[in-house]
């Protein structure tokens, strides 16, 4: 039997986020992995995956790990996103042990994780 968890896909004039529990993240061990487009509100352990890359990572986890996500949609204004989304600190990658754990499973992830040495060469 698959787990699902639930998250919420939220549009908003400047960009879309998947916001996603802290706890469905860190399970998927890629919470220090994300860009610093992506938020965390430390105080409601939620995390605001930026659409373009970190939700894409988390998503291809999910389906590696056998987990399905069942996704809600909202929107939120400027002043919404301002108050409720960037106002929290970035998420930002690295081994800092802030936002989980420090192993991080990256495999399968390899395509998200290109050095700058495979984009020169294209």
């Amino acid at each position: 039997m698959s787990k699902s968890i639930n998250v919420v896909y939220i549009e908003t004039p400047r960009h879309g986020y998947l916001k996603v529990d802290g706890d469905d993240v860190r399970a998927r061990n890629i919470s220090q992995s994300f860009s610093e487009y992506s938020y965390y509100d430390e105080d409601n352990d939620i995390f605001y995956l930026e659409e373009d890359c970190d939700a894409s990572m988390f998503s291809k986890r999910c389906e590696l790990d056998g987990v399905t996500i069942v996704e809600t949609d909202d929107y939120m204004d400027s002043e919404e996103e301002a108050e409720k989304i960037l106002c929290h600190n970035n998420a930002l990658g690295g081994d800092v042990g802030y936002f989980g754990e420090l192993e991080q499973n990256h495999v399968g992830l390899e395509n998200f994780f290109r050095d700058e040495e495979d984009e020169d060469e294209e």
